[in-house]
């Protein structure tokens, strides 16, 4: 079976080194108005808020709806809205606006989030997690439905109404994001949503691979049909001539940007050993443990980034594709390196394996 291919943006940003917002923007335009053009099926673009660690994308859809005619091929998935922090009703009213905009072009990916100084900012507990996305998703599919519908829940109260605008899409695809803990992938399969999984935020692939067979088996065990599922896997790929040239010109940047990462969520852990884990979150310190000892050919070798030669980087995407049942590649081509290398490794990665996953 052939394997999708996306582009996925989760840049960090840092005014002092990364010059002004504007030219991160339109950087960022402009390599997916590149993807547009070599053939790519999605562009996603994640959000993050306050901190440097994809704080710049704190409002996807704003870009994604000025990219909506200079790219007018490609798909565009929200990568993802991270639910707890939004009231369900605005998210589906703009999901259905950049519907709109876009053609039908909108894939919703839905994510419970998970750093404490964003759950800080908003003011919402992290006891409150995941009963605020559960919530949430079940507002935002039945509002996305078109359909007259109320609401009497546990976070949200609100009579019959119908959100304006209607999507093109009735809904657009929904996508859940999975990171560590095994009661999101039974979810997200039990309610028949696609899957979003990113083998750099788990332990190790055998572990990850467990979990994604646990979301399928309650994807068939709760009726869906198995040629229906779609997972999708984001990889950070840096393409070049050979091994050691890859490795020279990602390495640096990619242990800048897992500094970042790490930075991140060091303090949510340090509170965490202060006051306790929260019950949604215990799966997330030993996580932040194992970045401590991040190296990026440990990375390469264990197959949680793909860096390296043409046939190197098809090595390891077919082997994440086998061992997590994928259907879709989304790759961070841009974490920090120069502008033409991103470029450069885009079009190697269209020209030599597009077609060949």
């Amino acid at each position: 079976m052939a394997i999708g291919s996306d582009v996925f943006s989760l840049p960090t940003f840092a005014g002092a080194v990364d010059g002004p917002p504007t030219a991160m923007f339109q950087r960022i335009s402009e390599l997916t108005v590149l993807a547009d053009q070599l053939g790519f099926g999605r562009a996603w673009f994640a959000e993050h808020h306050f901190q440097p660690h994809g704080g710049i994308l704190s409002a996807p859809d704003v870009l994604i709806a000025a990219l909506a005619d200079r790219a007018p091929r490609i798909r565009f998935g929200l990568g993802v809205v991270q639910v707890p922090y939004h009231h369900p009703l605005s998210v589906a009213e703009r999901v259905a606006t950049l519907d709109q905009v876009t053609g039908g072009r909108v894939e919703l990916g839905l994510g419970r989030a998970f750093l404490k100084c964003e759950y800080d900012g908003f003011g919402i507990p992290m006891t409150e997690s995941r009963a605020r996305f559960n919530e949430g998703v079940d507002v935002i599919v039945s509002a996305l439905t078109g359909k007259e519908f109320g609401h009497d829940g546990q976070f949200f109260q609100f009579p019959e109404l119908h959100v304006e605008p209607a999507c093109v899409q009735a809904p657009p695809p929904v996508w859940v994001a999975a990171a560590t803990t095994p009661e999101t992938f039974e979810w997200a399969g039990r309610n028949g949503f696609h899957l979003m999984v990113a083998p750099l935020l788990s332990p190790d692939l055998p572990s990850l691979g467990e979990k994604v067979e646990l979301y399928l088996d309650s994807w068939t065990a709760s009726g869906h049909a198995l040629d229906d599922v779609e997972i999708m896997v984001n990889v950070h790929v840096h393409v070049a001539d050979d091994d050691e040239t890859a490795l020279a010109e990602a390495e640096p940047h990619l242990r800048r940007y897992v500094d970042e990462t790490r930075a991140a969520g060091a303090s949510a852990i340090a509170t965490f050993h202060r006051d306790g884990v929260p019950a949604d979150f215990a799966h997330y310190p030993a996580l932040g443990k194992r970045w401590f000892d991040f190296t990026v050919p440990g990375a390469i070798e264990r197959g949680a980034v793909a860096v390296g030669s043409p046939e190197t980087c098809r090595r390891i995407l077919n082997a994440l594709a086998d061992q997590l049942h994928c259907t879709s590649i989304a790759a961070t081509f841009d974490f920090g390196q120069p502008q033409e290398l991103v470029e450069r490794s885009m079009r190697r990665y269209a020209a030599e394996l597009l077609s060949a996953l």
